[in-house]
């Protein structure tokens, strides 16, 4: 008898466990979490990488360069120099920071063209980055947002002057 209320009580465990997982999918929709978290952990990105460059603005009068002095050309963030006096590399020092690019981006990059400065960085199209990056144009300007792509590819402009 004890052996048959065991049985009894594992299968109605199984099945109440069945019904919560069946109830949970319907009312809870995992990839649009997902998306959510993408979308506002590439926002703090952006406000990270704009507060970053536009304090080395502000210090030095002149945006982040490449050694000698070089405007940016589709360069990685991470490399580039703010001309302060002394100056110090957007790596980590100084209090200056740049963020690891996210799951299935490519790593930050900027160029600078007279005074158009613009940071970029791809994504595959069949990739859920690209549904958040566009969501995420109609939060941004057209002068500041700029998302192109390829087939394949999405790029992303993001100018902090132009």
């Amino acid at each position: 008898m004890k052996r048959a209320f065991s049985l009894i009580e594992l299968l109605l465990t199984i099945a109440l466990a069945g019904v919560m997982v069946i109830l949970s999918l319907n009312y809870l929709d995992v990839f649009t979490l997902s998306k959510q978290n993408i979308k506002t952990e590439f926002q703090s990105h952006l406000n990270i990488i704009s507060a970053t460059i536009l304090q080395c603005k502000d210090l030095s009068n002149t945006l982040p360069t490449q050694a000698g002095e070089i405007a940016a050309s589709a360069t990685l963030l991470n490399t580039l120099v703010c001309n302060t006096s002394p100056s110090y590399a957007l790596d980590g020092g100084h209090g200056s920071f740049i963020p690891a690019p996210l799951n299935n981006f490519t790593p930050y990059k900027a160029t600078q063209s007279g005074e158009i400065f613009y940071v970029s960085t791809t994504t595959p199209l069949n990739s859920p980055n690209y549904k958040v990056l566009q969501e995420l144009e109609a939060t941004y300007s057209a002068t500041q947002y700029e998302l192109t792509n390829n087939g394949t590819t999405a790029n992303l402009n993001f100018y902090l002057s132009r």
